[in-house]
């Protein structure tokens, strides 16, 4: 297809798919009951009593002792210390979360053989680039459900809504979206290589594994390559920890390189198997 609106217009065909998935279809309800049941967990045990301790310095201090100083401080400069805390588990869960939630881009299609129906009415591209598309809709809607619920929360106990709770919630979105995009973008990889998301899952997570402990071998003989470690997927997200407000889109480039390289490698992919 060498139309790049037909591209577009089949792209957001599938990604609308993906999107009314989640609220219309009952594994999309049972992942929102999911989604739902975890994160209130997390506010009831974790970001409720921590950000009491961050009023006191306590968490900052326990956490610096856990990761090192590395400007960890920064999270009592957030304006409210709810949404310092959803910004810290946010940023070490999701990318984990990610990888099982979006591992069925493909695999189920190429499964049931139904990819190669929808290959005689639009390109694969617009099939992978749609499904990606898709399940970042689907990641956005879920981060923005659990944030709102932060951001409410945050204003209930500070007795009121402040520009600057909305300026950081807005920071934290575009940021969490931002962090999100290389592991659904591997994800399409892995999906398109195998037929079943658990095969996709755990190919990734060996990937990623085998992938950071050869690079740390190779390093370890070979100092000055330590760079190379801050190019596997998730490296900003120990960056972003010390940041705070807009500064953190300095490292944007780097998950927006990444997506763009896995999505190009499972376009590939996707139009060199057979179907």
């Amino acid at each position: 297809m060498s139309n790049p609106l037909l591209l577009l217009q089949h792209c957001r065909l599938y990604a609308g798919f993906e999107l009314r998935r989640l609220w219309q279809t009952r594994p999309g309800l049972m992942t929102l009951a999911a989604t739902a049941v975890i994160w209130a967990l997390l506010f009831r045990y974790a970001i409720v009593p921590a950000a009491d301790l961050i009023a006191s310095r306590g968490f900052v201090n326990m956490i610096s002792s856990l990761f090192g100083n590395a400007g960890l401080q920064q999270l009592s400069n957030w304006p409210a210390p709810e949404l310092a805390v959803y910004w810290f588990f946010s940023l070490l869960l999701l990318p984990l979360f990610s990888l099982f939630f979006t591992a069925n881009q493909l695999c189920s299609d190429l499964e049931r053989g139904t990819l190669r129906f929808l290959s005689l009415r639009s390109s694969r591209s617009s099939i992978v680039l749609g499904r990606f598309a898709g399940q970042m809709l689907v990641q956005a809607s879920l981060i923005l459900l659990t944030l709102l619920a932060t951001l409410l929360l945050s204003a209930w106990r500070a007795e009121g809504l402040s520009l600057q709770m909305c300026n950081a919630a807005a920071v934290i979105f575009v940021n969490l979206l931002l962090v999100l995009l290389p592991f659904t973008a591997l994800m399409s990889v892995f999906s398109a290589l195998v037929r079943t998301a658990k095969l996709a899952v755990s190919l990734a997570i060996v990937s990623i594994g085998l992938c950071f402990g050869l690079l740390s071998w190779f390093i370890f003989y070979f100092p000055d390559f330590l760079f190379l470690l801050g190019y596997l997927p998730g490296t900003q997200v120990m960056q972003l920890l010390p940041l705070y407000g807009w500064q953190t889109l300095q490292h944007a480039a780097l998950p927006l390189g990444q997506s763009l390289v896995l999505l190009t490698l499972a376009t590939i992919t996707v139009n060199r198997r057979a179907l």
